[in-house]
């Protein structure tokens, strides 16, 4: 008994063993990704580990491959090496950081900025950060002195509002 007649059954076509080949290895891609929770789990790990960022005060959370991170840090530099670590974590497809800096850190930085102008470096000035919220107090102040002033805390990366409180 014959299992089939006639001639043999002709060899797909290359193109078409190429597109097999091709579908088999994405469907083994997509089943061989870390979950959010492992991508998450490594990006926590990697953080606590590093002596740059371990003192940070950062939440991660993985969606979809996408990195949140959020919280204080003590320096610009340490949201920037954290942004660096988490791009590194194999299987994060995209960082978003929320981070700030806390606010000893974002009063210096203010500081820094005023002290650098000198327009206004020498005007006495008292500087509350809460929040990232910036608060200016001086009874001697001008008009393009107080301008200014807030145009340089305004400009610091974190600060989110500037209250003029001056005089």
């Amino acid at each position: 008994m014959t299992l089939f007649s006639g001639a043999p059954p002709r060899p797909a076509a290359p193109w078409t063993l190429l597109l097999a080949v091709v579908a088999l290895l994405g469907a083994m891609a997509v089943g061989c990704g870390r979950s959010d929770e492992a991508v998450q789990s490594s990006l926590q790990q990697r953080l606590a580990a590093d002596p740059a960022t371990s003192s940070a005060h950062v939440t991660v959370t993985v969606v979809e491959g996408v990195a949140h991170l959020k919280g204080e840090t003590e320096t610009l530099a340490q949201q920037e090496h954290a942004v660096d670590i988490a791009r590194a974590v194999k299987g994060v497809k995209q960082v978003q950081s929320e981070m700030r800096l806390n606010d000893n850190a974002l009063t210096e930085e203010v500081k820094k900025a005023i002290a650098a102008d000198a327009s206004v470096s020498q005007v006495p000035l008292r500087i509350e950060v809460k929040n990232a919220e910036v608060r200016l107090f001086s009874d001697k102040t001008n008009s393009d002195e107080r301008t200014r002033l807030k145009e340089l805390a305004g400009g610091v990366p974190g600060v989110v509002h500037v209250e003029d409180n001056m005089k």
